[in-house]
């Protein structure tokens, strides 16, 4: 019996140290660590990615401008199904998610689009990448790429393109606080950056108060899961909510 309880403590405390393993403040070995132990390889070149930790997001060349060094490309957006309320003086059109910060996101998250489309990978094009996952890999999407796989399609992270019950993201939100402006704080400028609140405040982008927008990014930073979910800070007491909401 005691050796029964010992084996179950042990494969308990085995259990939490991976899942506190994924809460870190960096990329490597986190959800978005695509080739973490993956033996991802080039399909037909034998090339491995292997450890190549930034490169499903990231390219030193090549890359798009909107997003820095960006190594996607923007997804469609025009099935998005966007949040509306009674209550909201702030709106967005799917193109402006999909073209803005939030599409950066939504090029993973909404499923359209497979993982492994990527506009440069040691120096190839994305026409002419497509991945093959080895045996023993780690990888959680399909066997092959080439656009027609690996795409995202449950759990967690799988937003879909039914954004209703979703958080507003492209929205102005000096738009939103001009409509009652006893409900939302105010912004504050910082040199080039524009936030939201005085304790761990939280980012709007833009290049004024005025213009600035609510994206994904705002709640979210994709760098550092140490919070888990990747929140910019804990939402005890909805203190997440009440940085931008006045309650």
């Amino acid at each position: 019996m005691r050796r029964t309880l010992t084996l179950a403590a042990l494969a308990l405390l085995t259990a939490s140290t991976a899942a506190l393993a994924q809460n870190t403040s960096v990329i490597a070995g986190g959800p978005h660590d695509l080739a973490n132990g993956s033996a991802l390889r080039i399909l037909g070149t034998n090339l491995s990615i292997n450890g190549q930790t930034c490169v499903f997001c990231h390219t030193p060349h090549g890359g798009s401008n909107s997003i820095p060094l960006w190594n996607r490309a923007a997804p469609n957006g025009g099935s998005y199904q966007l949040y509306t309320s009674s209550t909201s003086a702030a709106t967005a059109t799917a193109s402006q998610v999909a073209s803005g910060v939030s599409g950066a996101c939504m090029s993973c998250h909404d499923g359209t689009m497979a993982m492994d489309v990527l506009i440069n990978v040691n120096g190839l094009s994305s026409s002419a990448v497509a991945f093959t996952r080895q045996a023993g890999a780690k990888s959680t999407y399909s066997n092959f790429g080439g656009g027609t796989s690996n795409l995202m399609s449950g759990g967690l992270p799988f937003l879909g393109s039914d954004l209703r019950n979703d958080h507003p993201v492209a929205i102005v939100y000096n738009t939103a606080r001009a409509a009652r402006l006893s409900e939302y704080v105010a912004q504050a400028i910082n040199g080039t950056k524009i936030t939201v609140g005085t304790t761990e405040p939280l980012p709007l982008f833009g290049t004024s108060s005025v213009t600035a927008t609510v994206e994904c990014a705002s709640c979210h930073n994709a760098h550092n899961n140490s919070l888990g979910n990747f929140l910019r800070k804990a939402n005890t007491g909805s203190a997440m909510c009440l940085t931008c909401h006045v309650k």
